[in-house]
């Protein structure tokens, strides 16, 4: 009997005074010109819901790759990571970044292909380059690319390093101009800072050993710029313990060699700030916005700013409206032009919020002196062999200058002898000591604080329109606020990215392994812009790329085995509606319907 000849046949009958339905299973027939039926298995009285499961059941078996089966011949034998590779690719198809690698035509696997891996990886599932392959073989990523896993090993990855560093100033060319095609606006401004990452080796020629923001240790300096959206463009590997302050010329020269007619606001940290390095930017056509130390202020502003002394921490929130000469650009910021003769504008500003939290931090450290001092005096009355003075008046006032006190409080010694008795009975007297605080008088608080909340701005934005800045005066405050940027683009390459630690070390090696971090942070960057960019109802809490990974990772292919048909195929997870949700705000629903997976099953039969 073939049950794709069969249909689901009624017939309707009356028993007293009810009609009833009776179903069967026929197949249809012409014979002599005439269409028949003929019953093949009767079945009865049927309720609506197994009319349905028939109906559904003689529908289904008609298609060709339909077969029956039971869950105990059902096994899921492999999972591939899919949804969340799928969508850092098709950032990569988004920005065209293939073109960034020029092909020679003469490899099987082409340098942008093996730049791709490496960088969906670094997004995803950061692993050493020893371990891509082995990542790649486990991920959908071989068939969508459709290169076999044999051809990405690793040694093809680390030869391929070398290339990836030799192409990596039209890398940087590249992003450049189709920033500057696509979001022209967000290249007026573009931010530029150094960090450090640790190597786990000691081979590397540009690695040193130094102070970083990871403590003494090897060490290479990551120099980047990146746009007002926090988009990368241009970056450079520098030897570990490279000044900030010294790589302004540097980079300056680099930009405008590299970038013809480059026209943008250069901004950077106050770290970077000296009169050499702002001088040569007076005498280039780039234009930059910093801020000049705290100690540098008053030199700088001829102001009294003891004048300011009675603002108060608790209730600065109703004397800032009332500072005298500024101006209110948000609730944060306060500002007012500082008039000079030289040719740079120096632009005085006031947070609220940093005064409080300078104030305190200031009242924090002097309880925590105490408490220290306390812990440290009973330690000396618990001597057990004699202390030298000199070395405990010393610890005093590290302990000072840590707490940054220095100026507001000394620490008195007064010599102290105990006596202890000996298992013999003898006395032996032992001589230390006991720190007494003394606070200075009011005068010298009120000295220390009155800068509070104060940061100066300097820029050499002096061009005028009549008696007017071409560029007005919280249009040269944002850029400098906005520079959280670059700082979310260190954290984010160095706590999702990994950069760190570094397992290679030849230079080139290296500075390909920078080069590939910074493509992943310029993808993240871009999915979460365009997130931001559509609103949503269900994943309104998704707001980094690491949520939004993790979000997408629980979508994979599966390989399926169906026992008793002797039967493999892949199948995508069935996506929640949290996935069908991000997929429509990147505006990448299309995905799941990749040909990668019929050409995946075309290979099992």
């Amino acid at each position: 009997m073939n049950l794709t000849e069969l249909h689901l046949h009624w017939r309707s009958s009356k028993y007293q005074g009810r009609i009833y339905r009776s179903y069967s299973l026929a197949r249809a027939y012409r014979e002599n010109g005439k269409n028949r039926k003929e019953i093949k298995v009767p079945l009865g009285k049927l309720s609506d819901q197994e009319v349905i499961q028939w109906k559904n059941l003689l529908m289904t078996i008609k298609k060709d790759d339909a077969f029956f089966t039971t869950l105990k011949d059902i096994d899921v034998v492999m999972h591939f990571p899919f949804l969340d590779i799928s969508v850092v690719n098709e950032a990569w198809d988004e920005w065209n970044l293939d073109k960034a690698f020029v092909s020679s035509g003469k490899k099987d696997v082409d340098l942008s292909v093996i730049s791709r891996i490496l960088t969906i990886n670094r997004c995803i599932d950061p692993v050493s380059k020893v371990q891509v392959s082995s990542w790649y073989s486990k991920s959908w990523l071989s068939r969508m690319l459709n290169i076999a896993q044999e051809q990405v090993n690793s040694s093809r990855i680390f030869r391929e390093l070398d290339a990836i560093e030799d192409r990596k100033e039209e890398i940087c060319d590249y992003l450049y101009n189709m920033l500057l095609s696509r979001m022209p606006d967000s290249m007026q401004s573009v931010f530029y800072d150094l960090s450090s990452a640790s190597f786990s080796g000691s081979k590397c020629l540009i690695m040193k050993w130094g102070l970083c923001k990871e403590g003494y240790t090897n060490h290479v300096v990551l120099a980047l710029v990146v746009n007002k959206d926090g988009l990368p463009f241009y970056w450079e590997v520098l030897p570990g313990n490279t000044a900030d302050s010294k790589t302004i010329v540097w980079l300056v020269e680099k930009l405008k060699k590299r970038f013809q007619g480059i026209t943008c606001t250069l901004v950077f940290d106050r770290g970077m700030v000296s009169d050499e390095n702002l001088n040569m930017l007076e005498d280039t056509d780039i234009h930059y916005i910093s801020a000049m130390d705290k100690n540098q202020i008053e030199k700088l502003v001829d102001i009294d700013f003891m004048a300011y002394s009675y603002l108060n921490h608790e209730i600065i929130e109703k004397q800032v409206d009332d500072l005298p000469g500024f101006n209110k650009l948000n609730q944060n910021t306060w500002y007012r032009e500082i008039k000079n003769e030289t040719s740079r504008r120096y632009i005085l500003c006031f947070n609220p919020q940093l005064f409080k939290d300078q104030r305190n931090a200031r009242i924090k450290a002097m309880e925590l002196l105490s408490e220290q001092v306390n812990t440290r005096n009973k330690e000396l009355e618990k001597a057990k062999n004699s202390r030298n003075i000199q070395s405990s008046k010393d610890k005093f006032k590290r302990l000072i200058s840590k707490l940054k006190l220095t100026g507001l409080v000394s620490i008195q010694l007064k010599k102290k002898k105990i006596v202890h008795k000996t298992e013999n009975g003898k006395e032996r007297i032992v001589n230390t000591c006991q720190g007494i605080i003394k606070w200075e008088e009011e005068k010298q608080l009120t000295e220390a604080q009155k800068l509070d909340g104060f940061w100066l701005l300097v820029t050499n934005h002096n061009e005028k329109t009549g008696k007017n800045y071409k560029l007005a005066t919280p249009d040269a405050i944002l850029p400098y606020r906005e520079k959280l940027v670059i700082e979310d683009a260190f954290r984010d390459i160095k706590s999702f990215v990994k950069v760190s630690p570094i397992y290679v070390w030849t230079e080139k090696h290296v500075k390909a392994h920078f080069t590939i971090c910074v493509l992943a942070y310029f993808l993240n960057r871009f999915l979460i812009m365009k997130l931001k960019n559509k609103p949503a109802v269900l994943t309104n809490d998704i707001l980094s790329h690491d949520s939004m990974y993790e979000c997408l990772s629980e979508c994979m292919v599966d390989l399926i085995s169906i026992k008793n048909v002797n039967l493999k195929a892949y199948k995508i997870s069935t996506p929640d509606e949290y996935q069908k949700e991000l997929l429509d705000r990147l505006n990448y629903s299309h995905i799941l319907k990749t040909r990668s997976i019929k050409a995946a099953n075309d290979s099992l039969k």
